[in-house]
């Protein structure tokens, strides 16, 4: 039997055993615990069959990528010809690199999450549980039957005419995109995907929670964990998006609101918003509506996200070709998500009702309001903007969505910075003041040298560089980045006062030292302790937001190709030293220049751009070389050589290594907020 063939009956076994577990726990528990407990079983046993299968099945196709099996037409698009010591990384990451393959990666996760929640609920088999598996058992159906539209289906053999049938040599000139080939590339995709696929879970347990009119936190408990670990990896796989756009793509930045970089954007803020409605949820026994509109809305940009990608509606560098049959299909998976999760909460309104009610614009609650509220208002906002172009509106750049970026980034961060500080209910002046006054005093302590570095670093970088600057933008930015800089250092100050005054406080009542005392609120209190650094690394990240995507000095200039031949660029002087071109085993062409760069007559480091020519695709790939320093990157790409010599270009990218720094913290925050403290209750 064919490999594809095989490929293509596993993945038939995984949906027929996803189909019985969904028909199983559904019947089981119309029948009642105790008569439908047998039926209950079979759907927790056909749940673990689903995984194997889809195990089984992503094994054919990643075996075929090692053997490099031309029978796959997936196979032979998405190859890879790279023969350095990462290629068989690369043939690994064929597995999601294209359409076909992401959506069955993408599928095993959510097989995956299920298989985890059937084999912690296994032992009870709760009402509860039983319904959140076949939820998400019902979407997995859905991904699974996607895959096998044909446009979708990663098993479909290799048209005769792509191979010569006495040698198998290909035909064609298809292979990986050499953009694929980096080894952020390898990791954004999947980290992506883990995120995506363990959103189906809360959305299930919402609907679970609906479906048995079940109104208490447990399954907000029950499905806590899964949710944070899934938000984390969402944000992983669009930190490491950012990293590959700095350092392959050649343009020097990170983010350009390009359609399929905000489908990632979207789930990860509405995410937020789910987080912290669960978190009032178990604490106050509210914001009951909030949480499951939040899932809802979660999986449903999920969807959204598939549908931007892979429908072809949009046009985008990242996107993949037009499909009709996925566009319909998507977006029926979408309308579903909405109908059955918001439909759901109307009619179980009464049921789920809660008293959201604040007295006081100072309160806990008033800031998580606001969070979810700017959180949806924005995902919504950034989704309407990005899906214009789709109703025939117009085309909207990234000049639109930073007009509205950054006072909404900002007025989030400050709501944010507080809510720590804040009480529940209200917030009586003196105890507001009591709290807030040593973090004030840090903050404007630390406002000075911030707006020391916006001054004489970030103004003159940006307005007295070689780019031309439209009069409003000084304006703008001039206002906007104080308070912004005020706001960051706000948003450092407070947490690094809490984990101050909350280890002297414990010194002081167990007679213990500041440094065990801040051990212990690290280790015992994770969760607050987490929340606490994360807050810390986006308030690092918000300033070097402002530095690195407000403040960009752009110099293009070129350079005679003979060494010793110098330009300017940022108030540096780039030296000319030699040129090295290779030709490598593969017939790709790897073009290397040096230069040496110094300040001040000083030399501070050599940088070595470069291009990456791949035979088979005929693309060309731009190596950037970039010097990090503690105010700024210098990043140097090698455009391309002409009769006038050799053309480059400089960015000096102000902070942008507070921006990685933060979004580490932020990882670490999360990391240490979910880590469990006990096995879960039954």
């Amino acid at each position: 039997m064919a490999l594809p063939t095989i490929g293509n009956l596993f993945m038939a076994f995984g949906l027929l055993s996803a189909v019985v577990s969904v028909v199983a726990l559904t019947w089981g528990h119309r029948a009642g615990e105790s008569e439908g407990e047998s039926l209950t079983n079979i759907g927790y046993l056909s749940t673990f069959a689903a995984a194997v299968f889809l195990t089984l099945s992503s094994s054919t196709l990643v075996t075929a990528f090692f053997r490099e099996d031309f029978s796959f037409q997936y196979v032979v698009e998405q190859h890879t010809t790279d023969v350095s010591s990462l290629a068989w990384l690369y043939k690994l990451a064929g597995w999601w690199a294209g359409r076909e393959g992401s959506l069955l990666f993408w599928a095993w996760l959510i097989a995956l999450f299920a298989a985890w929640v059937a084999f912690k609920r296994m032992g009870i088999t709760d009402r509860l549980s039983n319904v959140a598996l076949a939820a998400t058992n019902v979407v997995q159906v859905a991904f699974l039957a996607a895959l096998f539209i044909e446009n979708n289906n990663p098993f479909k053999v290799t048209p005769p005419d792509w191979l010569n049938p006495a040698t198998g040599e290909l035909l064609v000139p298809y292979a990986m995109n050499p953009l694929l080939q980096h080894w952020a590339m390898i990791l954004h995709p999947p980290t992506l995907f883990v995120g995506y696929a363990g959103l189906t879970i809360p959305f299930a347990f919402a609907m679970a929670a609906l479906i048995t009119k079940d109104a208490s936190k447990r399954w907000v408990e029950l499905c806590d964990r899964i949710t944070v670990f899934s938000w984390l990896f969402l944000g992983i796989g669009i930190g490491l998006g950012s990293i590959w756009a700095y350092v392959v793509l050649g343009w020097g930045g990170y983010w350009a609101w390009d359609p399929v970089e905000n489908a990632s954007l979207l789930p990860w803020l509405t995410g937020v918003g789910l987080l912290h409605s669960f978190t009032v949820y178990r604490r106050r026994n509210a914001f009951k509506g909030w949480a499951i509109s939040m899932a809802t809305f979660s999986l449903f940009f999920v969807i959204l996200g598939t549908f931007i990608t892979r429908s072809g509606v949009i046009q985008s560098v990242h996107a993949f070709e037009k499909d009709p049959l996925s566009l319909g299909y998507f977006l029926a998976m979408m309308t579903g998500v909405l109908v059955a999760g918001l439909g759901g909460l109307f009619l179980r309104w009464e049921t789920f009702r809660s008293e959201d009610e604040f007295d006081s614009l100072l309160s806990k609650e008033a800031s998580y309001y606001f969070n979810n509220v700017i959180m949806l208002v924005s995902a919504l906002v950034v989704a309407f903007l990005t899906l214009s172009p789709a109703f025939g509106l117009r085309e909207y750049g990234p000049a639109t969505y930073d007009a509205l970026a950054h006072p909404i980034g900002i007025l989030y961060v400050g709501i944010m910075a507080i809510c720590p500080i804040l009480s529940w209910r209200k917030t009586e002046g003196p105890a507001f003041w009591s709290r807030a006054k040593w973090p004030l005093g840090g903050a404007a302590a630390l406002a000075v040298p911030l707006l020391a570095i916006w001054w004489f670093e970030l103004w003159p970088n940006r307005f007295k560089g070689s780019v031309k600057v439209l009069p409003f933008e000084q304006a703008i930015y001039g206002p906007e980045t104080v308070i912004g800089l005020l706001v960051g250092a706000l948003a450092i100050s407070l947490p690094i006062y809490l984990f101050i005054d909350g280890a002297r406080k414990r010194a002081a009542a167990k007679n213990e030292g500041f440094g065990t005392a801040f051990l212990a609120i690290l280790t015992k209190a994770r969760t607050q302790s987490g929340g606490y650094i994360t807050h810390l690394g986006i308030g690092i990240i918000l300033v070097g937001l402002i530095g690195s995507a407000m403040f960009v000095n752009d110099v293009k200039a070129t350079v005679a190709e003979k060494p010793g031949e110098k330009f300017e660029a940022g108030g540096y002087t780039f030296t000319f030293k030699s040129v090295d071109q290779q030709t490598l085993p593969n017939g790709d062409v790897d073009t290397r220049l040096l230069f040496d760069v110094s300040r001040d007559g000083r030399v501070i480091g050599t940088v070595n751009p470069g291009q990456l020519r791949f035979a088979r695709q005929g693309q060309v790939r731009l190596e950037a070389a970039v010097i990090s320093e503690f105010l700024h990157d210098i990043f140097v790409v090698f455009e391309q050589a002409s009769e006038e010599g050799l053309a480059m270009n400089v960015k000096i990218n102000p902070l942008i290594s507070w921006a990685w720094f933060g979004f580490a913290l932020t990882i670490i925050g999360t990391v240490l907020a979910m880590w469990p403290k006990r096995a879960a209750a039954a």
